[in-house]
């Protein structure tokens, strides 16, 4: 990291919209002719502030955004030219003189986090500011160090953590700094965020303020990072890290595993939980919809659970303006009435579709009364994979003899070639796999020729309730194991909502009992898979679980798109090639420019 830099005073806002209203942090800073100015009155203040929301990475600008969503194996990439960083990525061809999205370097977190302690430097000098406003606006910009610096330690491992402003005059290791273990990272992320949750509201009251940053936020931020920090990539991983140290020979991982690190996550989940509840979020049940069955119910409490607008069970939402032109609600909507207006291309993967659980919520290879060697047969208008199935694939998968809920209807699907939704010759935009992420598409948004822009915008859920139960009950099964009953009891309520039976009744239909800690541990992780599917975490799970070799070093299959008729679409088919380097993929590289302006820094193990 160079942080020599020139004082950047304003950046463009952070813009926080639901669908409706014009909320907290639409502004953009005015100029101002010296960083004292913007400090003078309240609104320079509360303007440098919002600036400072600004440096959270896009997630859903599927351009520019993070590798979140479209970095795992849930996503084939329809447009190599439009997804070229996370194409790259995917295929092995990041480096250290190629890094992509650079978090670490110029224009990335340290100089966001800067801006930050400037915030703090002067925030003090403005009048006319109650110490109540001024305390929630250092928790605002505390939350923002924290959540800065946890963008860059689950993408670096450790990094160089900034506690002051750094003057453009420093000298020696303030000036060039070597990196921290890991763990002092998490402690310093962690007490950042017990700081910021002291002086921040538990929730939010005024829909002009939806965005900001809240305890609750903080707390489960917390959360994340310590169930992040307790899992095998960072704990005691000899496997990889034994000879990861600083230039002074400073072990940045630590060699040992730590079953505490597992209580300490559980320990702030728990807290989370109780901190969301306190402040009246719950799971999300979608209103009783005319005459649905149990099964159509679940589809919608679900499917609304992520896109219904600030609704109960959102911690977090981030929404940082209006949906961009290639956003992922124009990008997954089909094609259906041939014009091209919407683009018809975010295809799930088979790895993905056969994740999610059957009717009776068992895996499809576990579940006596569902054929798994018939999978890939035809059944009427579609494939025998597509039946039977849990309301929440039918809640975020369009399928082949299905529909899609969107345009405010049920849109008929048909991926055989040469259909509005199907791969046709000189077309771009089709769906690779021959399936369509339904999920995150408002039912409501309408994009068709007649009405190209009726977009329903609402906040991407960074954090929703669901994690924490999930997270919760990951981390006590691994401090307490089989024996914990309260593992189920947060996952149960997340099954029953997605109108399936509980852990236990599900697995007495396949004649198992009893569950050990390595049974839950699956249990666990796959619940987590389907319920928070492209929302951006699986990505980071299969990392910091250790199993990026066996999901991600391995071709990507879907249908085979190119043909006209059913029996022959009905065949998997290779779309992608994938490589995914033990252990240098596990952690980004770190810019080879920045390595050679800062001789203290060490590049991560395989760079």
């Amino acid at each position: 990291m160079n942080i020599k830099a020139t004082i950047v005073v304003l950046l463009t806002a952070a813009s926080l919209l639901s669908a409706s209203c014009k909320k907290y942090l639409d502004e953009v800073p005015a100029d101002v002719a010296t960083l004292q100015d913007a400090f003078k009155t309240a609104s320079g203040a509360y303007n440098f502030m919002a600036s400072c929301y600004g440096y959270i990475p896009a997630i859903n600008d599927e351009i520019s955004a993070t590798p979140d969503v479209w970095g795992s194996d849930e996503i084939a990439i329809p447009w190599a030219r439009l997804y070229y960083y996370t194409y790259a990525m995917v295929r092995g061809q990041i480096s250290s003189s190629t890094p992509l999205w650079n978090f670490w370097g110029s224009g990335g977190m340290y100089d966001g986090i800067r801006q930050c302690y400037t915030f703090l430097n002067n925030i003090d000098q403005t009048p006319n500011l109650d110490d109540a406003t001024r305390t929630r606006m250092k928790g605002d910009v505390n939350f923002l160090i924290a959540y800065l610096h946890f963008v860059l330690l689950r993408s670096y491992g450790p990094i160089v953590t900034v506690d002051h402003e750094i003057s453009i005059n420093s000298t020696g290791s303030d000036y060039y700094p070597a990196r921290q273990p890991y763990d002092s990272c998490v402690s310093f992320i962690s007490n950042k965020l017990d700081l910021a949750a002291s002086m921040l509201p538990a929730k939010i009251t005024s829909s002009q303020e939806y965005g900001r940053a809240t305890s609750v936020m903080a707390k489960s931020l917390k959360a994340r990072m310590l169930l992040y920090a307790a899992s095998p990539l960072f704990n005691g991983n000899t496997e990889y890290y034994s000879g990861f140290k600083n230039k002074d020979g400073t072990p940045l991982m630590s060699q040992t595993y730590s079953v505490d690190k597992w209580q300490k996550a559980a320990d702030a989940c728990l807290d989370a939980i109780n901190a969301a509840t306190s402040a009246g979020i719950h799971l999300y049940t979608q209103a009783p919809v005319t005459s649905a069955d149990p099964a159509t119910q679940a589809l919608y409490n679900y499917r609304y659970a992520t896109v219904d607008p600030w609704n109960a069970e959102l911690i977090w939402g981030y929404a940082k303006g209006i949906e961009p032109e290639f956003g992922w609600q124009v990008s997954a909507m089909p094609n259906v009435d041939g014009s091209g207006t919407a683009f018809n291309g975010v295809a799930p993967t088979l790895a993905i579709l056969e994740t999610y659980y059957t009717k009776n919520g068992l895996p499809i290879n576990q579940d006596p009364a569902y054929s798994y060697s018939d999978r890939y047969k035809v059944s009427g208008s579609t494939i025998q994979l597509n039946l039977n199935r849990e309301p929440r694939f039918y809640a975020s998968i369009a399928y082949q003899g299905g529909v899609y809920y969107c345009n405010a209807t049920q849109e008929p699907m048909n991926f055989l070639s040469g259909n509005p939704e199907g791969w046709s010759s000189g077309q771009n935009n089709y769906a690779p796999s021959g399936y369509l992420v339904q999920k995150m598409v408002h039912p409501n948004t309408i994009i068709t020729s007649s009405n190209p822009k009726g977009v329903v915008s609402y906040p991407w859920p960074v954090i929703r309730l669901s994690e924490l139960y999930l997270s919760y009950a990951e981390a006590l099964n691994e401090t307490q194991g089989a024996a914990q009953s309260t593992v189920l009891n947060y996952i149960d309520p997340i099954r029953q909502r997605a109108g399936i039976p509980t852990v236990a009744d599900s697995w007495a239909m396949a004649g198992k009992t009893s569950f050990s800690q390595d049974d839950l541990r699956q249990i666990i992780r796959t619940e987590r898979m389907i319920e928070l599917a492209f929302e951006g975490h699986r990505m980071w799970d299969l990392r910091r679980w250790k199993l990026g070799a066996q999901y991600l070093n391995v071709p990507v299959y879907g249908m085979n798109i190119k043909a006209s008729n059913l029996a022959d679409f009905a065949q998997p088919a290779e779309i992608e090639s994938r490589s995914f380097t033990t252990p240098a993929s596990y952690l980004f590289p770190i810019g080879i420019d920045d390595i050679s302006v800062n001789q203290n820094l060490v590049q991560n193990p395989g760079w």
